[in-house]
């Protein structure tokens, strides 16, 4: 089971004040074994919270709930409409994707700067 913010065993302490307010926004716990045990988490920040959150309620079969989430889904969206959008102005949408090029025969990306230039 999944907890986040408040519910969590490690946010029940009574702290005042805003850096308490704070933790309690990126806190989360992990309940197992019959909820006898939990992991404890505080995030470093808003951007990994949602990461895990999500991550932690996939693994767990649950709805995404992460205003992130909603985020990514609004950019796709958007994304869609304007891809049916632009079928509506007589522009072509292929059905397939092109194709995809040949791996480089060499992957070695990475300048030699031992070699002092002259």
């Amino acid at each position: 089971m999944l907890l986040v913010g408040k519910e969590c065993p490690h946010t029940k302490e009574k702290s005042s004040g805003k850096q308490n307010k704070d933790v309690l926004e990126l806190a989360f716990s992990i309940v197992y074994d019959m909820e006898e045990y939990c992991l404890n988490f505080i995030a470093p920040n808003r951007y990994e919270f949602c990461l895990w959150t999500d991550g932690l309620n996939v693994l767990l079969g649950k709805e995404m709930m992460s205003e992130r989430t909603q985020t990514d889904l609004d950019v796709l969206l958007s994304m869609e409409l304007k891809l049916r959008l632009l079928d509506l102005e007589n522009i072509s949408i292929p059905d397939t994707p092109p194709p995809v090029p040949k791996p480089p025969s060499n992957l070695n990306f990475c300048y030699d700067f031992s070699h002092a230039e002259q």
